[in-house]
């Protein structure tokens, strides 16, 4: 009788064991799953962060071409228009 007893005790702690076992592997996969899920959400904004940087860069490049280099370009046009203008000013006077 004793024995039986002891068996009955023995199966009601083994299931709370394996219930307990069962809390302990759904809180690692929560944490597991929230864990990826925080890197992914990390690696995402990063990513984004990123390709800001990338496009501002590129638009910050096309403003300094715009801002610098066109207006260089047509300095040196009018540069090269104004002495092409004078030298034949210049060589009509003389003959």
């Amino acid at each position: 009788m004793s024995s039986s007893r002891s068996s009955g005790s023995n199966s009601s702690s083994s299931s709370i064991s394996s219930s307990s076992t069962q809390g302990v592997v759904a809180v690692v996969v929560v944490v597991v799953v929230v864990v990826i899920i925080i890197i992914v959400v990390v690696v995402v904004v990063l990513l984004v962060v990123v390709a800001i940087v990338v496009i501002a860069h590129v638009v910050l490049v096309g403003v300094v071409v715009v801002v610098v280099v066109v207006p260089v370009v047509v300095v040196v046009v009018l540069v090269v228009v104004i002495v092409v203008v004078v030298v034949i000013h210049a060589a009509v006077v003389i003959v």
